[in-house]
């Protein structure tokens, strides 16, 4: 009986010993984080980060709006995106790809009706972009808006009619 209470308390022992230095590792680790940081900034942050220091070096410039827009989105703040988006726009209106830009953040988000206006605002400053008027029916078809789906699609296939894919867009067009 001796025996196995010198034994039990022995291995009561080594099991404090060992808790002992697993907690001290515990908070080395903590400790070094606090001291020395977690990590760094992820390479998204630092995106963010040049792209918010280049706006407020160029608050003019629609390609610093439109980088910001997309390190927005690389850290997945969608609403901030689609404002630095339509800042893009608003200082060059006529640049297609950054209303591409706009309105694909927009899609994200499921606000196929706001890139819908986007796209019909552009197509009446631009009524000579097929490509635009191309979005603009698929945007409007996936929607269920048939009958603004078949006049943009009419309309890319006038602006467009050699176009890689004026068929499949004449064969949807003959499908609504």
């Amino acid at each position: 009986m001796l025996l196995d209470q010198k034994r039990t308390r022995r291995m009561v022992q080594i099991v404090a010993v060992l808790t002992s230095i697993a907690f001290g590792g515990v908070i080395l680790v903590v400790m070094g984080l606090i001291f020395f940081g977690g990590g760094g900034q992820t390479q998204a942050d630092i995106l963010l980060d040049e792209a918010k220091s280049r706006v407020e070096a160029e608050p003019r410039s629609a390609d610093a709006w439109e980088q910001l827009a997309s390190a927005y989105a690389g850290t997945e703040e969608f609403d901030q995106a689609i404002e630095a988006a339509q800042r893009s726009v608003e200082l060059e209106p006529n640049n297609f790809r950054r209303l591409q830009t706009l309105v694909s953040l927009q899609v994200r988000q499921n606000d196929t009706a706001g890139a819908i206006t986007v796209l019909q605002e552009y197509t009446t400053r631009n009524p000579r972009n097929g490509e635009a008027f191309l979005q603009l029916g698929q945007l409007a078809e996936e929607a269920g808006r048939t009958p603004l789906a078949r006049l943009s699609y009419q309309a890319f296939l006038r602006l467009e009619p050699d176009d890689p894919n004026a068929d499949l867009i004449q064969q949807r067009l003959d499908d609504l």
